[in-house]
């Protein structure tokens, strides 16, 4: 009987030393690598690719992430038959719709404030949604050609808000504008805040 000598130890890739060996690559974030100026620099924003901004970016307190949305070409209403394209696009250049949403940090993390009934936890989260809106201020606006400002608590007790601006093709968002409107969704770390809006969970699950 003939034995087979296995000359290639188990488990060594032919080649030894010289074989191609496979690695794992390293999971990279771009936004991470970003600066503060590039993050806010829309130019490189591509449409429908969320950019997260983390706080070692943004670096506003009271929020956690900040996220950047393309959502294209922002609808303009009907020009008049009349009008000559070209007229038209100057009296309308066009405009794209930002989606910026606002995610808060766990100090906001409201499901303390909604766990008074453990037999009507649902209707519970429901009274801390609506006490969330109301103490935002979100209620019915005036017509506007932008989408409303929304907010929203998830099923572990996390805040989020989203709302939404135009930009023009090649622009970059001012800073000052930036910290700003971020600046209405930073309280809610807040003791005072959070007793107040507290109250307004509780107003809104008795009501």
């Amino acid at each position: 009987m003939t034995t087979t000598i296995a000359r290639q130890p188990q488990g060594i890739p032919v080649g030894g030393q010289f074989a191609p060996v496979a690695h794992s690559e390293p999971s990279l974030s771009l936004d991470a690598l970003m600066s503060r100026d590039q993050a806010l620099d829309l130019s490189t924003l591509v449409p429908g690719q969320p950019r997260t901004i983390g706080r070692d970016v943004h670096g506003i307190g009271g929020i956690d992430t900040i996220t950047l949305t393309d959502k294209g070409p922002l609808r303009q209403p009907a020009m008049p038959l009349f009008i000559e394209p070209s007229a038209a696009a100057r009296m309308a250049p066009e405009k794209r719709l930002l989606e910026m949403r606002y995610t808060l940090p766990a100090e906001a993390n409201i499901r303390e404030l909604y766990e008074f009934d453990d037999w009507s936890y649902r209707r519970a989260r429901q009274a801390a949604q609506s006490g969330l809106e109301e103490a935002a201020g979100l209620g019915p606006k005036p017509a506007s050609h932008l989408p409303d400002t929304t907010a929203h608590v998830d099923e572990d007790g996390n805040i989020s808000f989203t709302t939404y601006e135009t930009f023009a093709p090649g622009e970059a968002i001012d800073p000052d504008d930036f910290d700003s409107w971020a600046s209405e969704y930073s309280g809610y770390t807040d003791p005072g805040v959070r007793r107040r809006l507290a109250t307004f969970i509780q107003d809104s699950y008795h009501s």
